[in-house]
């Protein structure tokens, strides 16, 4: 009955999610993405003229987080971690502009989407490895750091397992879920700039979890609709 409860609360936070995307709000974020949307625009066609390329930045993008997470697992002094959160910051505009780039110079192929979404995993898993040996010794409500991390690293992969497993069945799960690849970086930066980034490890191992929860209900049902 517990486990049933849950689940309704799920489906109930999805349901309001999509009213509230399609409901007065609507026209904001559509001005908010356009006018987002211009400055990217405006911005990758400065790099395709400095010579950048969508796998150019794909590379930048999983190089920054490499260098996050040095500082991450290292840090010397504790500014090192906003060091850390600027490089993470670096490989998210990174990850923003490929896409962006490769569609405005007609290189938007499926073995540089496939590149993309390896480097996002790489660089997925090699920040969060970098922040759990750092925040190894740390322990929350009775659980070690390590373990904490082990669960986020996990949750981070099925996330994005669960959405790549359901598009090959031919249902689209972006925008479905609350720990989606952006709003896991934006959390580990902000955990950071309070110099907390062991908090990060914590929030997305139940966060990333609650995600995969969510896409599998949401798959279930668009694959039981699609069976009628």
């Amino acid at each position: 009955m517990f486990l049933l409860e849950n689940f309704k609360f799920i489906e109930l936070d999805y349901v309001l999610a999509e009213e509230w995307r399609e409901g007065p709000h609507k026209n904001l974020l559509t001005k908010v993405r356009g006018k987002v949307e211009g400055w990217l625009n405006q911005t990758v066609k400065i790099l395709i003229k400095l010579g950048f390329t969508a796998t150019t930045l794909t590379v930048l993008g999983l190089c920054f987080s490499i260098v996050a997470a040095y500082f991450y697992a290292y840090p010397t002094d504790l500014w090192y971690i906003w060091v850390a959160a600027f490089f993470l910051f670096l490989a998210g505009f990174c990850d923003v502009l490929d896409g962006a780039a490769a569609r405005m110079s007609g290189g938007n192929t499926s073995s540089g989407n496939f590149l993309d979404s390896l480097s996002d995993r790489y660089s997925d898993i090699v920040v969060i490895f970098g922040i759990l040996i750092y925040s190894s010794h740390f322990v929350f409500f009775g659980v070690s750091g390590l373990v904490w991390g082990v669960f986020a690293l996990v949750g981070s992969i099925l996330v994005s397992y669960t959405r790549a497993k359901a598009e090959t069945l031919n249902v689209h799960l972006e925008g479905v879920g609350l720990a989606e690849r952006p709003e896991r970086t934006i959390i580990l930066i902000g955990v950071s700039l309070v110099l907390h980034p062991e908090w990060g490890l914590v929030i997305l191992a139940i966060l990333t979890h609650f995600t995969v929860i969510q896409r599998t209900i949401y798959t279930l049902k668009e694959l039981k609709t699609k069976q009628i």
